[in-house]
């Protein structure tokens, strides 16, 4: 599909009353399609995760269940801004283990009496028959701002409109293939709110997310970094690594990622399946791929326990941060070794090496990377139901996806930063 310098008109009432008649916008469905000399003129201005050679390999190994939009607004003839978009058929397998009979207990003070029984009917007794077409603008597998930017100078409440009018012409197109159920723009953060705000105007609602777990970097040896915690959190931190001691790491090649895909396909399984909500699983030659693309942007880390495959850890190099990308668990093992607990921080260790200024490790688990020092940091999505109707009753559905409960840890001396 190709819509080409499609005027903007921004009429909020039709979510698509001013006039904006400079912008347009022109829409690729695939990255060899992309003008990328306009691309790249904007990309610069934004996330890493909307550079080419990353979107380029998302496309490739992209699942069964997934197609993707690449967008270049326009103010005047002038590329002024850029919108990824992801496009997910999901069925009751996204749920996972929530699609089970709930007991008074498990909705207690949680979710409503009345998302109780919208759960119970129509998830669980409709789980075999539930199939919705998501369109999301963002990232379905990084956390942050990764769905759009534009020039410093462009007027950024102007460019969320022009994007609310975007998305509101492409699900108008992807009727060729299947309705849009739904619409998620992912994941802003709080200094980016007071311009997507504007899609309240479009009837989207806002709810947060739970929290990317955030570690500034002020040390340069890991040792630094033991001294400033307290002697409860230090004494934690070197009995976590002392039962890690035993583990083998092993920096693993495209070649090594290959041989070792159906391995590494299990370790991922075993953490995926446990989420609350997936939209979408990563093929077997995601990780190969990604390394191949991208090289040392990209590391991929196997974990060894007497000679067996027991974890991985996977990872975006940036100029000044580290993004830790999906983990792999053997759970059997995971508690006696300390496992997960190593990888993060070995995570640490690699943001010491790299003498990067920032880790960002994600948004599962806030208690315990806050045990590591990591601060949350809120992020704000926007969700709405392309049925008017429909759309009334999300909010007791986002309700149900808000941030769990949990206690933040600070593990430092209180002079230490």
């Amino acid at each position: 599909m190709l819509i080409s310098c499609t005027k903007i008109s921004n009429k909020k009432n039709s979510a698509s009353s001013k006039e904006t008649t400079n912008f347009a916008f022109t829409v690729y469905d695939s990255v060899a399609m992309i003008n990328t000399e306009h691309w790249n003129k904007i990309v610069v201005h934004g996330s890493e995760f909307l550079q080419i050679p990353f979107l380029s390999v998302l496309e490739n190994e992209r699942p069964d269940n997934m197609h993707f939009h690449y967008v270049i607004i326009y103010d005047s003839n002038k590329p002024v801004a850029i919108s990824y978009f992801q496009v997910i058929d999901f069925s009751s397998d996204s749920f996972g283990s929530n699609v089970v009979e709930p007991t008074e207990n498990e909705f207690s003070c949680v979710i409503t009496n009345y998302l109780k029984k919208y759960l119970t009917n129509h998830l669980i007794k409709s789980a075999d028959r539930i199939n919705m077409r998501l369109l999301i603008c963002g990232n379905a597998f990084v956390s942050g701002e990764h769905g759009f930017t534009c020039i410093p100078e462009a007027d950024k409440s102007e460019v969320v409109e022009a994007l609310a009018d975007v998305i509101h012409r492409i699900g108008e197109t992807e009727k060729l293939r299947g309705k849009i159920a739904m619409v998620l723009v992912k994941d802003f953060y709080s200094s980016s709110v007071q311009h997507t705000k504007e899609f309240g105007e479009y009837k989207y609602h806002d709810f947060l997310v739970e929290p990317n777990m955030v570690l500034d970097i002020h040390w340069n040896t890991f040792d630094e970094y033991l001294n400033a915690m307290s002697k409860k959190y230090r004494n934690r931190a070197k009995n976590i690594v002392k039962k890690g001691a035993e583990i083998e790491r092993k920096d693993f090649s495209v070649e090594d990622i290959k041989a070792n895909s159906k391995q590494l396909l299990q370790l991922y399984n075993n953490v995926h399946l446990k989420a609350k909500f997936r939209m979408a699983s990563l093929t077997p030659s995601y990780f190969a791929e990604m390394k191949k693309v991208l090289g040392d942007k990209f590391n991929f880390v196997g974990y060894y326990h007497e000679q067996k495959l027991i974890g991985f850890r996977s990872t975006f190099i940036l100029e000044d941060e580290i993004e830790a990308h999906f983990v792999g668990l053997d759970y059997s093992i995971n508690k006696e070794l300390e496992l997960y607990q190593n990888i993060l921080y070995d995570y640490v260790k690699d943001s010491l090496d790299k003498k990067v200024k920032h880790l960002f490790l994600g948004r599962t688990a806030s208690e315990i990377k806050s045990t590591l020092g990591a601060e949350a940091v809120e992020l704000t999505c926007y969700i709405r139901h392309r049925n008017p109707l429909s759309n009334r009753i999300i909010k007791p559905f986002v309700d149900y996806l808000k941030p769990s409960d949990w206690i933040p840890r600070n593990p430092f001396k209180e002079i230490s930063i």
